[in-house]
């Protein structure tokens, strides 16, 4: 079994904001669980972002995330050399297009496990990011995906209707408090091992 100190883990995120109880809070708390037992933690995000922020102030290591609207084939190329360089042991992404990215990127890295949160869309709804691009990332053979944390029960739907198999996907809400976040972190801690394990 790979143990935890000789692990890398990588968040990726387009999130500009910072949510209380949101997928980046969920995720500083697993980041700060995985450091203290001895992982590496390394986030991806927007420079110049509340996210970025208080991902410091955490004291977690933070890379800019390049994202070329007008290029994705040289950001695709981009985060490809960077997943190369550091070789995570799980790449965890939130955000459409971090989602098509990371899979995209990892494609060629196989040492990579890919894992991708779909997050309720504030004030729009469900956000029908899977659904919408997983037939192009089946037609693009990018579905490599070990493992989706949905935000509800619609978006677990949406994914097991875009072909996720089911024990792939995990249930995930927004955290309300201290007990919800504490439930999400030892859920991921549990699969994170696993796939470390594999």
């Amino acid at each position: 079994m790979r143990g935890w100190q000789r692990a890398t883990f990588l968040f990726i995120s387009t999130q500009d904001t910072f949510e209380p109880g949101g997928v980046e809070d969920r995720w500083f708390a697993l980041m700060e669980a995985l450091v203290a037992r001895g992982a590496t933690v390394r986030f991806l995000a927007p420079l110049n972002t509340e996210i970025v922020e208080r991902a410091r102030e955490l004291g977690f290591q933070v890379d800019p995330y390049m994202l070329d609207k007008w290029n994705v084939v040289r950001t695709r190329s981009r985060l490809r050399k960077y997943l190369k360089r550091y070789q995570p042991s799980v790449a965890h992404s939130t955000g459409a297009e971090a989602d098509l990215l990371l899979r995209w990127a990892a494609r060629r890295v196989k040492t990579v496990r890919v894992a991708h949160t779909l997050r309720l869309v504030t004030g729009g709804g469900l956000r029908r990011t899977l659904s919408i691009l997983g037939n192009r990332f089946a037609a693009l053979g990018l579905g490599r995906a070990r493992l989706v944390f949905a935000e509800s029960e619609g978006l677990v739907q949406q994914a097991l209707a875009a072909g996720i198999p089911q024990d792939l996907v995990l249930l995930d809400p927004p955290a309300a408090g201290a007990e919800d976040l504490l439930a999400s972190v030892e859920q991921h801690l549990a699969v994170y091992r696993r796939l470390i394990s594999e």
